[in-house]
């Protein structure tokens, strides 16, 4: 296994680093500030232009800066040194941001006439200019917007910070091990042994019920604030609506997405009690939902999982083996299980010239190979979007998970295509079935939680009551297809996106159904499928969701499209019980 070379961003940040970060922004923000009597509504597309090409020079800059940080802080996420020089990057940032906030302020008042005027002129920005414009209802005045930056530092950011360095402290006494991760912990619920899984859960489940006063009050701040601040002072009408115009969806879009995930909840009820028999149990306890099966004992070591990987890229395009191929190369992962580590699995992708980073913790596991399929289908994402600047390369979030399934899926596919016996051929469809249900109607649930969290809170709910509203959605969710004790009632604790990014899990139940749907015109369309797909792709974050998967045929308002992606769902449960007859 690897450790990363973070050689392309710093090899160490101290004062000389801070200090020049600083000079830097100070003159190019000072530039900047000379143009503000220059904006009148008349004002010349060259002079806009001058201002964001000094704004993406500077966005590369604390953008590399940035993520020295957050990859230092990942592999020891206690660290006081990067800890403090987080919180001092932000504050240096909020500074800079908010001496330059008046153009944006501008921008979004400007009249349309003149906007669209600049729009047409303004080449490589002519998106981000647009994307922004579409905050133009919800956006304060200067002064309330420089309020609201500073109050985010010590408010819900803050908070948000404070959650993590609590819960990646945590370490566990398990079985005969003392001090593990977390990490380590939860891989035993994929142990073959049903008491192992069951005391994996409780080991840390237990622990956030255990710390549920201070996780209950950090949460309940951060959903207050986005309350407050997304419908008292910007207008929107729900919590979830603030979510859905950063990502350029319809709040009738994601409403759909979610009723059909509510409507086919019995697909996975239909798939569990199948699952019970695989496993060799009358019924599935909730501990048991990730029970492996027989062939699923081999470890592999992480030189084979990168070989197979590779090999499977390969075989759908020569762009994505060698894409895939340079992160490794350009040792860009840190794969390591260590002490304060970041628990689970990310790709951090910087800025359009320099290769993304992939965080994971490997150890050895069939779900560790996926997982590297999953995050180097993210770094591909970015790289075939790497002509675009730093405003517009990133995926918009519904699409982020555009690639990295998609990966996965041609893993597990080219893998179900050998010659492999029964026991085989149900360990592929269980290992994907136990992935789609984890991110489809695993996080659509964590959304419908969110939507009555946020109402609930906001009323005074305590955090026994939000234990019960998860543990009913719970109920609903599972049905009669397995037993669910009592302490799953704290799993919500446990998610750090519903802390981090609220309403964030739909991207996932959006990505994977989306997923669905393009990998089954791949297997129709085949070679002709992949260069649509690459293109769809290499927009990044550079157009309207709705617009990209337009060129698929995808209209993401259609109940038929959501309902596709379950039907291909039903086809898989069915296979695997035909398998079992």
């Amino acid at each position: 296994m690897v450790k990363w070379n973070l050689g392309d961003l710093y090899n160490s940040i101290g004062e000389n680093e801070i200090n020049e970060l600083i000079s830097v922004l100070e003159k190019e923000t000072k530039q900047i500030e000379k143009i503000r009597p220059l904006l009148k509504k008349d004002v010349s597309a060259k002079i806009i232009i001058d201002i964001l090409d000094r704004s993406k020079e500077t966005a590369k800059l604390t953008s590399k800066f940035g993520a020295f940080i957050s990859l230092k802080l990942s592999e020891d996420t206690a660290s006081h040194k990067y800890n403090a020089l987080a919180s001092r990057l932000e504050q240096i940032g909020t500074d800079f941001h908010n001496r330059s906030l008046f153009f944006d302020l501008w921008w979004i008042g400007l009249d349309d006439k003149n906007a669209e005027r600049i729009i047409k002129q303004s080449g490589e920005y002519a998106h981000k200019l647009r994307a922004t414009r579409k905050f133009r209802k919800h956006t304060l005045k200067e002064n309330e917007e420089k309020i609201i930056n500073i109050k985010d530092l010590s408010g819900a950011g803050a908070i948000s910070n404070l959650y993590d360095i609590i819960t990646n402290a945590y370490n566990f006494d398990f079985k005969k091990k003392k001090g593990i991760s977390q990490a380590e912990v939860m891989e035993n619920v994929r142990d073959k042994n049903k008491d192992v899984r069951k005391l994996a859960y409780e080991t840390v489940l237990n622990r956030y019920g255990k710390e549920e006063s201070v996780l209950g009050e950090i949460y309940r701040n951060i959903a207050l604030d986005w309350v407050k601040e997304g419908l008292r002072l910007r207008g929107y009408e729900t919590p979830i609506s603030i979510r859905n115009k950063g990502n350029d969806l319809p709040d009738d879009a994601i409403e759909t997405l979610l009723s059909v995930c509510k409507k086919n909840r019995k697909v996975f009820q239909d798939y569990f009690k199948l699952k019970a028999k695989v496993v060799g149990m009358k019924k599935l306890r909730r501990y048991d939902i990730y029970a492996p099966v027989k062939s699923s004992k081999t470890k592999l070591k992480y030189e084979d999982s990168v070989k197979t990987v590779l090999e499977v890229f390969g075989e759908f395009d020569s762009e994505f083996r060698d894409m895939a191929k340079r992160v490794i190369d350009e040792k860009h992962i840190h794969s390591d299980i260590q002490k304060g580590k970041r628990s689970g699995a990310f790709c951090y992708s910087v800025h359009p010239s320099i290769t993304p980073y992939i965080l994971m913790n490997y150890v050895g596991s069939y779900n560790d190979t996926s997982t590297l399929a999953h995050e180097l289908g993210h770094a591909i994402h970015s790289m075939l979007a790497s002509h675009k600047n730093i405003f517009d390369f990133h995926a918009p979030l519904p699409l982020a998970e555009t690639a990295s399934i998609f990966c996965e899926m041609l893993l597990e596919e080219k893998l179900l295509e050998k010659k492999m016996s029964a026991v085989e051929r149900e360990h592929m469809l269980v290992t994907q079935l136990d992935g789609i249900y984890a991110s489809i109607m695993r996080q659509a649930y964590f959304v419908m939680f969110e939507k009555k969290a946020h109402e609930m809170i906001e009323k005074g709910a305590t955090i026994g009551q939000l234990n019960e509203t998860y543990f009913n959605l719970l109920k609903e969710q599972f049905g009669d297809s397995i037993e669910l004790p009592e302490v799953f009632k704290h799993e919500w604790k446990y998610i750090p996106h519903i802390y981090h990014t609220p309403f964030y899990c739909y991207a996932y139940a959006f990505g994977n159904l989306l997923v669905l749907s393009l990998f089954n015109m791949y297997k129709h369309e085949g070679e002709n499928f992949i260069k649509k797909y690459k293109r769809i792709l290499s927009h990044g974050g550079g157009e309207v969701p709705s617009k990209m998967l337009s060129e698929a045929g995808i209209d993401v308002n259609d109940e038929k499209f959501w309902q596709g992606g379950f039907d291909l769902i039903k086809d898989m449960v069915k296979r695997l019980d035909s398998e079992l007859k």
